[in-house]
């Protein structure tokens, strides 16, 4: 029996110019999608906590927060009303309460004369009914629905839940993001700990960290390494790209090979700078995914400390392993000790679609165990000890150093208070003592010696393979 036959029914999940069958019928069950770009426009009334459950509402459903704004604003009516313009929103969000009324219904006055001469977007009214009752003129004739408040549990789910309802084109379609949040769920409840499942598209990253009890908490960007890696040099910078390749580049010729990766999407990486661009690309939106959840008073601890991170999409598709480990503990910078696992191709991402739509699947079988990943509290003369089918090793903690010790069969790991146990591992066990938060110095000179160990130590490029 197949791998994927063990997924019970057939999927079809969506490259980004193609689709791929994750099973041995003929005929899929499920089609995994992105699902349509849909813009937001936030209001959001005087209290902090509107702005950050919009954030959070409007990223955990995968769409895109074109603007988020208040009405307190020193510019003039006509400047308000051209940034509206310009947000090209497909929905409006209004959140507040009854305070807000008038400021609301000033904002809802610039964004109507912005857009006098367009189709009216649609509205979503999150707050007291008072609110609603005050500014409901300001919409009249274009569609509108009201929800509860969004800094409540049911609130937020309302949002996503309609949001994602805008986003599904047709059915049977399980969209990307839910099937990640399904999987997520899926392998907390199989490993019995939180579980952190790492997604990175070409058109999108997604975090989602699942307890064993069913809670999620999840963060669904449409930056990904792929079609939309231009954008991620512009939301970013170039800079920040620049700062994960080990080896020199000036800017115009690593903006020629981004604009030519967001040409050619799905091309797979020939030479080993295209590759060393994508695992640049792909810590980058992971790290743009952290800045987010953190905006949207998210508990990026919790995120960072998953007993298990999995990682899918074409993060789980680099060549080696241990280039999957890298950008996963570059990007995430996991604190204590964690299991990096990846998803075999695309059933994770499968299994999920399946969870989702409440059919169960194998997600253990799903996935290949990479590395126990630690990151101790980088002390002298320390010690990692390490017992696998070969006996027992002590391995010196070397502070600010990155150690790939290899391992064969069942593994356990023990630094002071942490402690882990895997199965065969297909990289080993990675003592990360650079401590945290990662540090990468500013200057080339200094900067690519750094890079050039870090690649090293996991021989995560041909050139520093052992």
């Amino acid at each position: 029996m197949t791998a994927a036959t063990r997924l019970v029914a057939a999927v079809d999940v969506a490259q980004e110019s193609s689709f791929r069958r994750v099973s041995e019928g003929s005929e899929p069950a499920l089609r995994v999608e992105l699902g349509l770009p849909v813009r937001v426009l936030a209001f959001v009334g005087r209290d902090p906590s509107y702005a950050a459950a919009a954030r959070a509402g409007v990223l955990g459903a995968g769409a895109e927060l074109a603007l988020i704004t208040g009405y307190v604003d020193p510019r003039t009516f006509v400047e308000r009303a051209v940034a509206l313009r310009e947000a090209r929103p497909d929905v409006v969000l209004v959140a507040g309460d009854g305070a807000d009324t008038g400021g609301m219904a000033d904002l809802l006055e610039a964004l109507r004369y912005g857009r006098a001469d367009e189709p009216r977007p649609r509205f979503l009214l999150a707050g007291e009914a008072r609110l609603h009752e005050r500014i409901a003129p300001a919409h009249a004739g274009a569609a509108g629905e009201a929800l509860p408040d969004l800094r409540a549990p049911d609130g937020r789910l309302a949002l996503v839940a309609r949001l994602r309802g805008l986003r599904r084109a047709a059915e049977p379609v399980v969209l990307r993001d839910e099937a990640v949040e399904a999987a997520a769920r899926a392998l907390a409840g199989a490993v019995g700990a939180a579980a952190l499942v790492v997604d990175v598209h070409g058109a999108s990253t997604s975090l989602a960290l699942a307890t064993p009890a069913g809670a999620v908490t999840a963060v669904h960007t449409r930056l990904g390494v792929g079609s939309s890696a231009d954008r991620v040099a512009a939301r970013a910078g170039l800079e920040r790209v620049r700062r994960w390749i080990p080896q020199p580049v000036d800017a115009p010729a690593l903006l020629e090979r981004i604009f030519n990766r967001a040409r050619w999407p799905d091309a797979v990486p020939a030479e080993a700078g295209a590759l060393t661009l994508e695992m640049a690309l792909a810590r980058e939106v992971v790290a743009r995914a952290f800045d987010e959840a953190a905006r949207c008073a998210i508990d990026v601890a919790a995120l960072r400390a998953a007993a298990t991170i999995a990682c899918t999409g074409r993060l789980a598709r680099l060549p080696r392993p241990t280039q999957t480990v890298l950008v996963a503990l570059d990007g995430l910078a996991p604190e204590g000790v964690t299991t990096i696992v990846r998803e075999r191709p695309d059933e994770l991402i499968a299994a999920g679609a399946l969870a989702a739509r409440g059919t169960s699947a194998d997600v253990d079988r799903a996935t290949e165990p990479l590395a126990i990943a630690l990151a101790p509290a980088p002390r002298r003369g320390a010690s990692v000890r390490i017992v696998d089918d070969t006996g027992a090793a002590e391995e010196p903690l070397t502070p600010g150093g990155l150690t790939l010790v290899r391992t064969a069969g069942a593994v356990e790991a023990v630094a002071g208070p942490l402690r882990a146990k895997s199965g065969a591992l297909a990289a080993g066990v990675v003592i990360d003592a650079r401590g945290r938060p990662l540090a990468l110095p500013p200057r080339d000179a200094e900067r690519l010696p750094v890079l050039a160990r870090w690649h090293a130590a996991l021989a995560a490029l041909p050139d520093a393979a052992s």
